[in-house]
């Protein structure tokens, strides 16, 4: 995906769609995927942070040692859910989303098309003659 926007983005700033493109995308596209890898990272972290809590009060309870507990169930927590994200959920609903919105894709533009003309009517806007 990072790829893709990096060579469709590359096609826009430039104006050309040549052999060329492909290899400016492919070079310039690791500060994206840097920073998509970083958000990635970062929901996981906040997710498992609040899960931790949530974990820690079925596993200990909010005991004399709630930091250390706390701290071992984050941790515990982050191994699991840093590569589960990464190789196993992300990817699935990638794919569950791509498979909705493939096949009710004529029901969605349909539906926005009718609701855009609609609106359009209800406002006043004029269709411009080409």
């Amino acid at each position: 995906m990072v790829y893709c926007m990096t060579l469709y983005n590359t096609v826009l700033a430039t104006g050309n769609f040549t052999n060329q493109t492909f290899l400016i995308a492919l070079r310039g596209m690791w500060i994206e995927y840097v920073i998509i890898f970083a958000i990635q990272t970062f929901t996981v972290v906040w997710q498992v942070a609040f899960a931790s809590i949530i974990g820690l009060y079925h596993g200990y309870g909010f005991t004399a040692n709630v930091i250390p507990d706390y701290i071992m169930t984050y941790c515990r927590n982050f191994v699991m859910a840093l590569p589960l994200q990464l190789l196993i959920v992300g990817p699935l609903a990638r794919l569950i989303f791509r498979s909705i919105f493939i096949r009710e894709k004529g029901k969605i533009a349909r539906k926005f098309c009718l609701t855009f003309f609609n609106m359009r009517n209800i406002i006043g806007i004029k269709r411009v003659a080409d």
